[in-house]
C-alpha cells in the first residue's frame, strides 16, 4: 500500500509538472490531458507503468498498471485523503480543477480487477 501511495504521489507531481508548464498559456483541461497522453506509457518504477490519461465523463482519468499489485488488497479510500493534500499543495492544479469542475481519478489496474482513487473538485 505505502508503495503504491508514492507512486500515486510521483504521478501527481508528473501531473503537476505539467499543468505548470502550461499554466501561463491558459492551459485548459484537453491540453493538459493530451500533454499527459503524450507522455504514456511512462515506467513509474516499482513494476507500475502509466498506461493512458483521458479525459472521461467530466475527470481526468490517469490509468496506471499495476501488475504486482492486487484490487483486494488497495484501498482507495486510504489513498484517497494523502492525494487530496497534495493536489491543494499546488495552487495552479487546484485553481485548474475547481474553475473547470473536473475531478482527477487514478484508475490502477490490476492483474485480478480495477480501482479507482477519485478526487472532485468539491474535495478540495
Amino acid at each position: 500500500m505505502k508503495k503504491i501511495a508514492s507512486i500515486l504521489a510521483m504521478l501527481l507531481m508528473v501531473l503537476t509538472i505539467s499543468f505548470s508548464l502550461n499554466s501561463c498559456g491558459g492551459l485548459t483541461i484537453g491540453a493538459a490531458v493530451a500533454q499527459l497522453q503524450s507522455q504514456c506509457p511512462k515506467d513509474m518504477g516499482s513494476g507500475l507503468t502509466m498506461t493512458k490519461a483521458d479525459l472521461v465523463d467530466g475527470n481526468i482519468v490517469v490509468t496506471i498498471s499495476a501488475p504486482n499489485g492486487s484490487a483486494e488488497v488497495f484501498d482507495a479510500d486510504a489513498a484517497k485523503p494523502g492525494l487530496v493534500q497534495l493536489i491543494k499543495s499546488d495552487a495552479d492544479m487546484t485553481k485548474l480543477l475547481k474553475e473547470t469542475n473536473t475531478g482527477l481519478t487514478y484508475r490502477l489496474t490490476f492483474p485480478d480487477g480495477e480501482e479507482d482513487v477519485t478526487v472532485s473538485p468539491s474535495d478540495l
